[in-house]
């Protein structure tokens, strides 16, 4: 019963989450070889992940995590370049991120694992 209401949040949450992200005028047309703003590796992870900035320009981002049932984790903010994100707070499961720009316009979003 535990999981088929989790999986029922999760369902709920990306639905309420892609008219916000349709909205966005600033994200580009999605194609089958658009580059990545954001890269997180290792996927899955164990004790830390580093969120990296693909393309090189002058934007400084946030990111944004939460986890499977929605509930914020962490909230990494003015960042550019490289930046590690320790994982002794997390548990082992799927984790939701969001790339934004310091305005708030969602650029990107993508999923890693974390395997403990």
């Amino acid at each position: 019963m535990l999981r088929n209401s989790t999986l029922i949040i999760f369902i709920v949450l990306c639905t309420l989450s892609f008219p916000a992200w349709s909205q966005s005028k600033s994200l580009p047309e999605t194609t089958e070889g658009a580059s990545k703003v954001v890269k997180a590796y290792p996927n899955p992870a164990t004790s830390k992940i580093y969120f990296e900035i693909q393309r090189n320009n002058d934007k400084v981002y946030e990111i944004i995590v939460y986890n499977f049932l929605g509930k914020k984790m962490d909230h990494i903010k003015n960042l550019a370049g490289r930046t590690e994100v320790p994982l002794d707070n997390y548990y082992s499961g799927l984790y939701i991120f969001q790339l934004r720009e310091k305005n708030g316009t969602l650029v990107e979003s993508g999923k890693f694992n974390v395997v403990k």
